[in-house]
């Protein structure tokens, strides 16, 4: 609901709340003196007005022309009785003396005066929280006697307590009305904006983990919300962004820093050793030809494993960046796989490792992907392989074996090796950058830290995926990629044909 909407409604519940509360009291006080509406209440006051009038106007006529009957008893008590039923009642005075006292008056005001009214009579007076006036009636006995009649008669259906109570519940509700709906206005628009002042503070003071909204009421606001909420979720979204570009600077600077010691630290110890092998030439050490050679020997192999680090290095910074172009092209996986193994099959037979390649009745699967990226990934899992069986320390056959496998929507290659494996703390890093299983970072034992990183990256690119997991012996590397979709063929008398 808008705020101008709910201001609108506040002001009209203003506005007709008190009069809905009104009407309610009103039936409450009818219900009560066991009326159903106004109107009944109106008319029984007008009957009851009319027949004081006629027993009045009776009780005159007798006056003026037969006061004997106001000597009889009987008739002077079925006047009092037709009173009473319409609130009223007589107190008769002859020679000042009280001759009669209506039995409804005596009910209504047990303990009451009578004789104080023959000399000075009110107007207005009460009786059991009721109104009632009063009229004085003078005449004369038919002996001549003087003779005085006092008539009180209910003048308000409604007992005197009800009118200030009515108008004090009426104020009441009216006030109360007015502060609950300017509370619940002002709250519903001042509380948001306390919080956004609150995470406006925060966020100055540098906190950005204050979460202003939860996901869950921003869905819940995104159907109907007001301008307030409207720019709750606004500064919310402007919270997770800048935390995200804020948490995402912080990460690359780590990794920086990460990256420059890494470097350091994989340059200096070959650069150290060639330094070492070089003062020992010059320094006439290597005295001989012999070791010359194997000085020589060294020295280029460190050369040769500090170019491709920084080969290793440039490609994964390009990766990183995603400044590497992919020149996907269609593959049929089994041929590429065929051709791929015969060749690493007679490097491997060198280190005496048997490699064999499976592809499970698979007579064609078609892929899109980088050939040259492609061979990158199968060699570096397949020389992460070979590196850790050359330093197995069991007896048995070093064996590598490659399967093809498919499922619904990928292509799955499976190489598993059964070298020493992968511990449990070590697996879910190994494809992190620089991470080594191997903690002395030993360029003898251990690669440059790169190979797998550089497996994850390239994979992804090819929107695939890349897992490892212990075999019963040996590790097992996953490798998943989409298959390409099949073209459709279109029949040439095909009912509906784009041309």
């Amino acid at each position: 609901m808008s705020i101008r909407l709910k201001l609108y409604m506040s002001y009209l519940a203003m506005t007709f709340v008190p009069v809905i509360l009104m009407l309610c009291l009103f039936l409450t006080v009818f219900y009560i003196v066991g009326k159903h509406d106004l109107r009944e209440l109106s008319e029984n006051q007008q009957i009851e007005r009319f027949e004081q009038a006629l027993v009045y106007g009776e009780l005159t006529y007798v006056i003026e022309h037969d006061t004997g009957k106001l000597e009889d008893k009987a008739y002077l008590d079925e006047l009092q009785q037709e009173l009473a039923e319409v609130w009223a009642g007589l107190v008769v005075i002859r020679n000042g003396q009280i001759a009669d006292v209506s039995s409804f008056l005596q009910d209504i005001s047990p303990n009451e005066n009578w004789s104080a009214y023959i000399e000075q009579l009110p107007e207005e007076l009460s009786f059991k929280l009721y109104r009632f006036g009063t009229h004085n009636i003078q005449f004369q006995y038919p002996d001549g006697s003087n003779g005085q009649m006092i008539l009180f008669r209910r003048i308000d259906p409604i007992p005197i307590f009800w009118h200030p109570l009515v108008l004090a519940a009426l104020l009441g509700f009216i006030t109360l009305t007015s502060f609950l709906l300017t509370y619940y206005v002002s709250r519903s628009i001042i509380k948001p904006i306390q919080s956004l002042k609150t995470a406006a503070l925060r966020i100055k003071d540098g906190d950005l983990s204050y979460q202003l909204l939860d996901s869950t009421n921003c869905k819940n606001f995104a159907s109907g919300v007001n301008e307030i909420e409207q720019l709750s979720i606004a500064f919310e979204e402007m919270r997770v962004r800048l935390k995200s570009s804020i948490d995402q600077s912080l990460q690359y600077e780590e990794n920086r820093k990460q990256l420059l010691s890494h470097i350091s630290h994989d340059l200096k110890t070959p650069i150290s050793a060639i330094k070492g092998y070089i003062e020992g030439i010059l320094d006439g050490i290597a005295n001989t030809d012999e070791m010359r050679e194997r000085y020589l020997q060294t020295i280029y192999r460190k050369a040769a494993h500090m170019d491709q680090l920084i080969d290793e290095l440039f490609l994964f910074s390009k990766l990183d960046l995603h400044t590497v172009a992919f020149d996907f092209k269609p593959v049929e996986l089994v041929r590429y796989l065929d051709h791929f193994m015969e060749e690493q099959q007679f490097e491997l037979e060198k280190s005496d490792i048997a490699l064999s390649f499976s592809s499970e009745n698979i007579d064609q699967l078609m892929i899109s992907a980088d050939l040259e990226k492609l061979n990158r990934v199968l060699n570096n899992i397949l020389n992460n392989c070979v590196k850790y069986l050359e330093f197995d320390d069991n007896n048995l056959p070093h064996r590598v074996q490659v399967r093809l496998k498919q499922d619904e929507h990928f292509a799955v290659i499976e190489i598993e090796d059964n070298g020493p494996g992968i511990t449990e703390d070590d697996l879910p890093f190994i494809f992190d950058r620089f991470y080594r299983a191997e903690k002395s970072r030993n360029s003898e034992t251990g690669g440059s830290g790169l190979g797998l990183a550089i497996v994850k990256q390239i994979v992804e690119g090819h929107n695939g995926m890349v897992t490892a997991r212990n075999a019963r012996q040996g590790a097992i590397f996953t490798i998943k990629l989409p298959k390409m979709e099949p073209a459709k063929v279109v029949k040439m008398n095909a009912a509906y044909s784009d041309h």
